[in-house]
């Protein structure tokens, strides 16, 4: 066995700094002999999460185990264990302690010792409760990990091999009894499936391990034709957005579109998006709504406005967005007026002026700059908002309090106070419909 891990495994052998998560049980016991055998440098990391009564004697074992063959030992107990989600929580506690032991101590790699049972047990577990294709690809041998990488080396060997291993090695290692309870999904998996399963066919480790790869590798395709479009996707520090001309035009693809976005802000928002939720939103953008917005938990909607798609927090345009037709005044959160009338009647204040034609589309929509806003400056060129202010060297407090003004289309006519549009009227004329005022807050 030590041959061929190695031999699948040859990162192990290129000097990089490793760190192994060992919980004492058989699988990451037999991983760090394996690694003993030739002389790797390793560093050992445990969580002791107790919430069983073996987890001290556990916890002392490595103790006295690290001691003895002077490798570098980091623990850590949990002091306060989860009860609600304690699974999710466990992991959560114990990954972001690994985190941080590789990010003090300069660690490359961690290891932990999933096998190829655990990669069936994963995929079965998936497919069973639904999920993307991304999703239901099972466990990957290597991905990044903090500020290093984390590597699965004993993912292509069964729990079989494992055993036979630690057997004929004589090693010391802990069982824990709570594997063996019907309470968890995955132990029932392991009990009552697997075993099954193997009966039918004694390859189903190597078909598991083939399939998880070939989902991997159709994920990876799917990325790169959609390249192009996730790159248009804005981040402008608490939104992102996109516009509808960024959208796959096939409802399959804008599917992995949307899978794919969420799954790479997932880190980011910690919003876990359902199939329901997914299939929902591709239902709501065939249909002809120009505005609408929808839930998907934890105070994240995802928003359309006219062309424009929006991944946000609830409540984050705190400025608001406001309608305005014609012979109507509103009053802005920062004390500024706005107000639409027809050009045959008298403004009663000095006001920026937009002056507008008869075709633009009632209501004026008055809001805040979003990521991707354009604006049109001639017959032929449009610009995007934020490129307008830094060739204007316009300072950020003051974009920050541009309003936009957009038609009932979605097509902006101005950005107060700096610039109006190519559909404006830039001088007085009888083919002036409408004149927007906008007024400043007068100071005190």
């Amino acid at each position: 066995m030590e041959q061929e891990f190695f031999r699948k495994n040859p990162e192990l052998l290129t000097g990089q700094k490793i760190l192994l998560a060992v919980s004492t049980g058989v699988d990451s016991m037999v991983l760090l002999h394996l690694l003993e055998q030739q002389n790797v440098k390793i560093g050992v990391v445990h969580v002791n999460h107790q919430l069983r009564p073996e987890s001290k004697a556990e916890a002392d074992f490595l103790r006295d185990y690290c001691e003895k063959q002077r490798l570098p030992l980091y623990m850590n107990v949990w002091e306060r264990p989860a009860e609600k989600n304690i699974e999710a929580e466990a992991r959560r506690v114990r990954y972001n302690f690994f985190e941080k032991i590789m990010e003090q101590e300069k660690y490359d790699l961690l290891l932990t010792a999933h096998h190829s049972d655990d990669q069936l047990e994963t995929l079965l577990m998936r497919l069973t409760r639904g999920g993307s294709l991304a999703g239901h690809s099972g466990i990957a041998r290597q991905q990044d990990f903090g500020p290093g990488i984390l590597l699965r080396p004993l993912l292509s060997f069964s729990k079989e091999e494992i055993y036979s291993y630690a057997k004929k090695e004589q090693l010391t290692y802990f069982e824990d009894a709570t594997n063996n309870s019907q309470d968890y999904f995955r132990n029932r998996i392991r009990k009552n499936v697997v075993p099954e399963l193997k009966k039918e066919n004694p390859q189903i480790l190597t078909h598991a391990q083939q399939f998880h790869q070939q989902l991997t590798w159709a994920n990876q395709l799917i990325e790169q034709a959609l390249k192009e479009n996730l790159r248009n996707i804005e981040f402008d520090g608490q939104r992102w957005s996109f516009l509808r001309e960024h959208l796959p035009p096939e409802t399959g693809a804008r599917y992995y579109f949307l899978s794919v976005f969420f799954q790479q802000i997932e880190d980011q928002t910690r919003l876990i998006v359902s199939q329901r939720q997914l299939f929902s939103l591709l239902d709501q953008i065939e249909r002809p709504v120009t505005q609408w917005s929808v839930d998907l938990g934890d105070g994240w909607q995802f928003t359309r406005r006219y062309q424009q798609f929006c991944l946000e927090k609830k409540g984050i345009i705190s400025d608001g967005i406001f309608s305005l037709n014609e012979n109507e005044q509103i009053k802005l959160p920062d004390g500024e007026t706005i107000a639409l009338r027809k050009s045959d009647t008298a403004s009663e204040t000095d006001a920026y002026h937009v002056l507008l034609p008869a075709a633009v589309k009632l209501p004026l929509t008055i809001r805040r700059r979003h990521a991707g806003d354009r604006i049109r400056l001639s017959e032929t060129l449009f610009k995007r908002i934020n490129r307008y202010f830094i060739d204007k060297k316009i300072p950020n407090e003051q974009r920050d309090q541009a309003w936009v003004v957009e038609d009932s289309m979605g097509e902006i006519v101005a950005l107060l106070p700096f610039v109006n549009s190519y559909l404006s009227i830039t001088t007085e004329t009888d083919r002036i419909h409408y004149i927007l005022d906008y007024t400043l807050q007068v100071a005190k």
